[in-house]
């Protein structure tokens, strides 16, 4: 058996190359290292790992954030399983699938059989955790352009930089969110102006805030949470609904449950997945399997 790696080494705190030489002195087996060398590379090392991966044999291990993740898996064919060891500043979805950062553990799993999970796929990527707009967008984007992160990452203290930059979000005007959702059965729900909007595919966001409390890549199941948040206090109480995880008996916060669902926006707007900011009118999301080490 050969262990295949495919690891970001910017990921969180650039510790990726450590991990990898841990392995090397920790294990007794072949192995073959891919690391991206620029954003989105992901392609590019998908695509040399598959000229000699043997899936009956071999085993694919990605380290890296979940937005390494999520793009590794988007060009991965869908039937090979994988092993995931997170590195990134957030981590929602180890956190969610209470994955360990134990890679005794992680090398044991590859030898049982994989679990079934459900991520979503549209037409330039993949969903594991949620896809935002309003407030998680604006902090997103704010975030990946701030010098802070990577200064604060060195540390291990980069979800400071979430929460300091909703502080700033709260006090400065917001971008709200206008949209149209259809659902697979034509459906059609019309909202404006939302401070908040998540279809979750994961309990987690954000370094470990928790979108809605049944949410789970374990289901076929996208979980739509919005809120409007008209003044600075309906704003506040939100957010405090999410920190201290009321969502259910929240009056701001509202939820539905979709299979799978069509976004159209008026125009170009910023959408935040998975950390990654993209810009897309309209975006179809669907649920495919997949399969993990656990």
């Amino acid at each position: 058996m050969t262990l295949y790696i495919i690891a970001n080494p910017h990921s969180g705190n650039r510790s990726a190359k450590e991990v990898i030489t841990r392995l090397k002195n920790e294990l007794n087996q072949e192995m073959a290292v891919f690391l991206t060398r620029y954003p989105d590379d992901e392609e590019n090392q998908v695509n040399d790992v598959l000229e000699t991966f043997q899936p009956e044999k071999d085993r694919l291990l990605i380290l890296g954030g979940d937005g390494t993740l999520s793009k590794v898996l988007y060009y991965l064919p869908a039937d090979i399983p994988f092993a995931y060891y997170p590195m990134g500043s957030g981590n929602d979805f180890a956190r969610a699938l209470r994955l360990k950062k134990d890679l005794t553990h992680l090398i044991e799993s590859t030898k049982q059989a994989p679990k079934e999970i459900t991520v979503y796929t549209y037409q330039n990527g993949l969903v594991l955790n949620s896809l935002d707009l309003g407030f998680a967008s604006w902090v997103i984007n704010h975030v990946e352009q701030s010098q802070l992160k990577a200064k604060l990452n060195k540390y291990h203290l980069g979800k400071l930089t979430y929460i300091l930059t909703a502080i700033q979000c709260l006090i400065k005007k917001p971008a709200f969110a206008s949209l149209c959702l259809e659902t697979e059965a034509g459906e059609v729900l019309e909202l404006r102006n939302q401070f908040f909007f998540s279809l979750a595919n994961n309990t987690y966001f954000g370094g470990g805030v928790m979108i809605w409390p049944h949410a789970t890549a374990y289901l076929e199941q996208l979980d739509c949470v919005y809120a409007k948040g008209e003044t600075l206090w309906e704003r506040v109480l939100v957010l405090l609904s999410l920190v201290l995880k009321v969502h259910e008996h929240s009056p701001y916060l509202q939820h539905h449950p979709y299979k799978s669902v069509t976004i159209k926006n008026p125009e170009k707007s910023l959408i935040e997945i998975d950390g990654e900011i993209v810009s897309l009118d309209e975006v179809t999301l669907m649920p495919q399997k997949r399969y993990i080490y656990l």
